[in-house]
């Protein structure tokens, strides 16, 4: 295979089903290419929600400080090259391929899903470029994630929410036991979740693993503002200092370093701001969980005009979770169909948005820039457009946004 695409296209028809969950087949891989043990220090973050921006801000606070960072995050907005970065910078086509290429030569008869994939050319590259830090967000779960092949030198767990319930359980306390799987013996956990479920404490008991625990080891008092929007981010960051101090004897990290990346933070699709006619705000709340925190950012940020949402979401979320709790902050629904075998079809989508409870009116679209042409050729300049729902809509209106 030449190309990125190449290489990708053919990841993605090697199994019927993106998610395959258990280490075996990485760890067999990752020995074969001497990558079981990572030269330098690594945080691991899991979580329902959150996940992202704090690997932002640990990624930021720790250039700044002067280190070289390498991140490994998922999904990706607009490139697969996201997902892997070096210094804050998506990694090269050519840095991956060589990565998947040194991958096909080790698996031999071992097969590897997308993720898989992904998750061992994340460590190559980080190897090859000799990076000072890693940085992983756990992709589902915890316990049989991929990124759960490597030992933290500190975790942290941002919060507890019903999401991915086929594979991860259906109550908050089996959800939590499967996110506690990052834990390390003797190692420390910092949990953000103000009310973890209580599998988190019981878990890092019995394996010796030293919990620091909101509201009761640490807060958000002296947490410097992050400049990402919204209020559970002063929770990630709490987390995230926390975590640094717990491995200041492998990465000093002063506080100017923390306060000047917390004012400097970014990251795409949490909350990003666009300001056009209309202005647009593009969100990646995809379970309740999400959508409270977005919904208290709109309430808390009252317009004159009306509030106009482009919306879909996969089949496997709790759609009638997230709409009952966006429904009085939005005044007109605009859906969008998605690719991909977790879609769900538009009309499907709709009765469910009906059934949820919503009586205003319900937009059907071919695609992300005709809905945009449309909500812009009946917008007034007290309007504003919320996208969210799936990473897929806040990618389609990226492209739409900055094309």
């Amino acid at each position: 295979m030449n190309t990125l695409d190449d290489w990708l296209r053919w990841q993605e028809n090697q199994f019927s089903s993106e998610i395959k969950l258990g280490l075996d087949r990485i760890r067999s891989v990752a020995q074969r290419m001497d990558l079981l043990t990572l030269p330098v220090p690594v945080i691991t973050v899991g979580g329902t929600n959150g996940k992202g921006s704090t690997c932002a801000m640990l990624t930021r606070i720790l250039q700044v400080q002067g280190y070289l960072v390498g991140t490994y995050t998922s999904p990706h907005l607009l490139r697969y090259n996201e997902r892997i970065a070096l210094d804050g910078k998506p990694a090269t086509d050519q840095q991956i391929c060589a990565a998947f290429n040194a991958i096909d030569q080790a698996r031999d008869e071992i097969d590897l899903t997308y993720f898989e994939f992904g998750t061992l050319a994340a460590a190559w590259c980080f190897v090859q470029a000799k990076v000072d830090v890693i940085v992983l967000e756990v992709g589902l779960g915890g316990r049989l994630d991929a990124c759960n092949l490597w030992d933290a030198d500190v975790s942290i767990l941002t919060s507890i929410g019903l999401d991915h319930v086929d594979w991860l359980g259906h109550t908050r306390e089996a959800i939590g036991l499967e996110k506690a799987g990052i834990m390390r013996p003797g190692k420390p956990v910092v949990c953000g979740d103000p009310e973890p479920p209580a599998t988190i404490a019981s878990q890092a008991a019995s394996i010796g693993a030293q919990l620091l625990q909101y509201g009761r080891d640490f807060s958000v008092d002296n947490v410097p503002q992050p400049a990402l929007l919204g209020e559970v981010q002063r929770f990630n960051a709490a987390c995230v200092v926390t975590a640094l101090q717990q491995v200041q004897a492998r990465l000093p990290v002063s506080e100017q370093a923390i306060a000047e990346g917390l004012r400097t933070v970014s990251l795409s699709g949490r909350m990003q701001q666009f300001a056009g006619q209309p202005n647009a705000i593009l969100d990646v709340a995809h379970n309740p969980h999400a959508a409270i925190q977005l919904a208290d950012w709109l309430k808390k940020n009252p317009i004159d005009g009306k509030t106009s949402a482009i919306f879909s979401i996969l089949a496997d979320k709790d759609v009638a979770g997230v709409v009952k709790i966006m429904a009085a902050h939005v005044d007109e629904w605009h859906l969008v169909p998605l690719g991909g075998y977790r879609a769900i079809n538009p009309t499907d989508l709709g009765n469910k948005i009906r059934a949820a409870g919503v009586r205003k009116v319900i937009y059907f679209h071919d695609d992300f820039p005709s809905a945009w042409q449309f909500i812009q050729s009946h917008a007034s300049t007290q309007d504003r457009v919320v996208a969210f729902g799936s990473f897929l809509v806040v990618s389609g209106m990226l492209n739409v946004l900055v094309s």
